[in-house]
């Protein structure tokens, strides 16, 4: 009895269950950016250039056909578009002003394109009934680019062309670049080495605006293989 009674009296003691430490998991990692892919066109050795619209160029492991026109193209496309990012816009005054006659529809929508060309680094003025003269252009272009961007631009504002739309723009000015860029230039040998440099710094520098690449590669093995070498 005395035994039973001192086990009644020793106090309850819980059912405790020992948890086990969680594992240790180790913090995500930051996903790091994928880093932009450049390529050093300054770095090719320039063999020469055929029919006119491609040079061609080698790295010692690589030959390389580069469409100079959508080298070109991509060169003034991304150059105009950074040019429309800045808050000064460097431009060129022209010493003899270009006067542009308009149609009646595009007189109508003045106050939207002359924002538009103003944003791209144009100075374009009202001058006498449906004309504009333009007195200054973007510094990156020459006469003869700007002549024919605005050609282009003024060609195609006509069809329901409003400032808010963006996407219908851009592909006017897209489409003016394309215009602007002549092929089948004979470029000197310094022109060839200042299209390179540019094409280098370039965002991307594989393709033209419109996706047409701006160059191709060939390995020796490719070359010989053509040739049944190898």
């Amino acid at each position: 009895m005395r035994q039973q009674q001192k086990e009644e009296e020793r106090p309850a003691v819980a059912n405790v269950v020992k948890e086990e430490p969680a594992p240790y998991t180790a913090p995500p990692k930051a996903v790091a950016a994928e880093p932009v892919i450049r390529m050093d066109f300054t770095k090719l050795q320039v063999t020469g250039t055929l029919f006119n619209t491609y040079i061609t160029a080698t790295d010692g492991q690589f030959f390389y056909l580069i469409d100079q026109h959508a080298a070109h193209e991509r060169v003034f496309y991304e150059q105009l578009l950074a040019q429309y990012q800045m808050e000064e816009k460097p431009a060129q005054l022209l010493m003899i002003p270009v006067v542009k006659e308009v149609t009646p529809a595009i007189q109508a929508l003045a106050e939207q394109w002359l924002d538009v060309l103003r944003g791209y680094g144009f100075t374009v003025e009202e001058f006498g009934q449906r004309s504009y003269v333009v007195k200054a252009i973007p510094m990156m272009m020459e006469q003869s680019e700007a002549a024919d961007f605005l050609d282009y631009f003024f060609d195609n504002i006509e069809e329901g062309f409003r400032v808010k739309d963006q996407k219908r723009i851009d592909q006017i000015i897209m489409r003016s670049c394309k215009q602007a860029v002549k092929a089948n230039d004979v470029l000197k040998p310094e022109e060839i080495t200042g299209l390179l440099r540019q094409l280098s710094t370039m965002e991307n520098p594989f393709s033209c605006p419109h996706g047409r690449p701006t160059f191709i590669k060939f390995s020796k093995y490719e070359i010989e293989k053509m040739f049944k070498r190898v």
